[in-house]
């Protein structure tokens, strides 16, 4: 049953940021409530098998929707875009040198990068301080990075989503090329 839970919310979360990639003129409020049931199947269905980096993304996204429906202004959150690019610049630098030192991939820290631009990129979207375009590109980041730590912890619908969730987002980035800015 808890497996069914996190496939039922793999599907919802690909309706859904389908619905944003490739509609220009996307509703919040169908989004929001969309990833709010999502995030919530997939939070007890990885909390039930001990993924936690896909605990922590999806119950964040889970707060953030909730609270955008609740009509929160989470515009006024300080938070900007150029300290996001920085950050994650830091983290990419960090595990590149961290699996170089000990001649092994970092997993564990990727999966963890992950979680970091899935919330921060979405909270940052979510406060339109962060372009669509930017946005998916974060995303299909997040996403790819995220699959062997899934791998490992055996979180096979979450697994199938990101695969899914990165080709989504990289083809919504592809279609707003003429977009692409690197730091809005």
């Amino acid at each position: 049953m808890i497996s069914l839970l996190g496939w039922v919310g793999t599907l919802t979360y690909l309706i859904n940021h389908t619905y944003i990639s490739v509609n220009k003129n996307w509703q919040r409020k169908i989004y929001y409530t969309g990833n709010c049931f999502a995030a919530i199947l997939l939070v007890i269905s990885s909390y039930y098998i001990g993924s936690y980096q896909a605990v922590f993304i999806n119950g964040f996204w889970a707060i953030i929707s909730i609270a955008l429906l609740a009509g929160v202004p989470i515009k006024s959150i300080p938070v900007k875009t150029k300290y996001y690019v920085v950050m994650l610049a830091m983290i990419i630098l960090y595990i590149v040198i961290d699996s170089a030192l000990n001649q092994k991939l970092n997993t564990v820290a990727m999966g963890w990068s992950s979680a970091f631009v899935f919330t921060i990129g979405y909270l940052l979207f979510c406060s339109e301080k962060l372009s669509q375009t930017l946005y998916l590109l974060g995303d299909a980041y997040a996403a790819l990075v995220l699959l062997p730590q899934l791998w490992f912890d055996h979180n096979w619908p979450v697994f199938v989503l990101e695969i899914s969730w990165a080709t989504i987002s990289l083809y919504g980035v592809y279609m707003r090329k003429d977009k692409i800015h690197l730091i809005d």
